[in-house]
């Protein structure tokens, strides 16, 4: 690479903007479901769930052969392509008056989601080296936190309470301006290239054992923080009368605190903190948070307050995405292996709203249920925590390197 890493910043920062508004393409759903249901009238509280995470079963079901269009046609091709697919998807729901026709251009939105998702990180990790990649793509770890920040401001305190429509439109908007924006600057891959696999011994990765243990922990861990994220206002509604618009705004703070959670990982594993106290730690805080929301929310301020531990425990097992090189089978496999657990984590957030608001609608035990099991599966990681041991400090900057989402 003869371009100097410095140079390539506001490139960098422009992938990184792209990322999360290709993430926000779930996020954007969340304090509009509301309104939604109220205008459209789904037949039950899974269905609306199903509004903000249909986009990751696409993803779910194709990050890896996204993955191959990207190795054989370039980062840049796909990430254009699929940004002019995730707006068709926006203006579709913006014009939908059906939860059915909402639901299938939920479905296009989500092809462009992980179309610019998958070749965002790749293009980032094509244009950075060494430390500047690790400092990048530390960033890039950020973007689904980042993305809710987005959703949250954006419809839960710019916008008109119920203006759904609006909110899908801006959506789609501010993409359209980054997009051209990427047109403009962005490098295609030269001939040659020397470039980052998503897809180099996939099928070795898929008939391998830890990466399935690693992955189903993440869904696990990422159905608990999407579930309530979208069944928190209406139990704090139930509970203290607190408003929806509210819980969204405070939410801000708390997904801050999510990325704090997820970037502090890394330092503690530096200074010799075992990955099982870690994952541990973040179990405890989100099940005693979860208890504490539904059991003893006494005013707002106590609840928001449990509302940031929760997200403060979600964001350290997601920092866990350091650990990725030990449940890798080979280093020529850390993409494929990416790719692989990144769709495992989006079955968790295919099925985490839906799953949280139905079981919300049985009461607090029944919530308190779905919490248990989401707790319980993310355990299921120990067996990796346990043999991470304290990796050392080349694994857990190759592991950041190739986190993708």
């Amino acid at each position: 690479m003869t371009t100097k890493i410095g140079s390539r910043w506001p490139q960098i920062l422009l992938i990184y903007l792209l990322g999360v508004f290709a993430v926000a393409v779930i996020s954007v759903a969340v304090p509009e479901v509301g309104g939604i249901a109220r205008e459209l009238h789904p037949q039950s509280p899974a269905v609306i769930g199903l509004v903000i995470s249909m986009p990751a079963l696409v993803a779910a079901l194709g990050a890896l052969i996204i993955g191959s269009l990207v190795d054989r046609f370039g980062d840049r091709t796909v990430l254009i392509t699929g940004g002019f697919i995730l707006i068709a998807g926006d203006i579709g729901v913006a014009l939908s008056h059906s939860v059915p026709v909402l639901l299938q251009w939920r479905v296009v939105g989500g092809v462009g989601y992980v179309c610019m998702a998958v070749a965002a990180v790749t293009m980032m990790t094509r244009l950075t080296a060494g430390p500047g990649r690790t400092v990048a793509l530390t960033l890039w770890s950020t973007v689904i936190p980042a993305s809710f920040i987005v959703a949250l401001i954006g419809g839960g305190m710019l916008l008109a309470p119920g203006a759904w429509r609006s909110a899908f439109g801006s959506h789609a908007a501010i993409t359209g301006i980054l997009l051209v924006l990427g047109m403009l600057f962005l490098p295609a891959r030269n001939a040659g290239e020397a470039v980052f696999s998503r897809t180099a011994g996939v099928g070795l990765v898929m008939r391998s054992f830890w990466p399935y243990v690693l992955g189903i922990s993440f869904a696990a861990n990422a159905a608990l923080q999407t579930g309530v994220i979208a069944s928190l206002p209406q139990m704090l509604a139930r509970s203290i009368g607190a408003s929806e618009g509210l819980v969204h705004s405070f939410n801000v703070l708390a997904m801050l605190i999510n990325i704090v959670g997820a970037l502090s990982v890394g330092a503690m594993l530096n200074k010799g903190i075992p990955a099982l106290t870690v994952g541990l730690s973040g179990v405890l805080l989100c099940g005693l948070a979860c208890l504490g929301l539904t059991l003893m929310p006494t005013g707002f301020a106590e609840a928001m307050t449990m509302n940031c531990v929760f997200m403060l425990g979600c964001g350290m097992l997601a920092g866990l995405w350091a650990l990725l090189p030990l449940v890798a089978p080979s280093p020529q496999t850390l993409g494929a292996t990416s790719g692989l657990i990144t769709q495992i984590t989006l079955v968790g957030v295919l099925f985490g709203p839906p799953a949280a608001l139905f079981s919300l609608s049985k009461g607090p035990v029944g919530f308190l249920v779905f919490a248990a099991i989401a707790l319980a599966a993310s355990l299921i990681g120990l067996p990796v925590w346990l043999k991470a041991g304290n990796p050392t400090g080349q694994d857990r900057h190759h592991g950041v390197a190739v986190n993708a989402h």
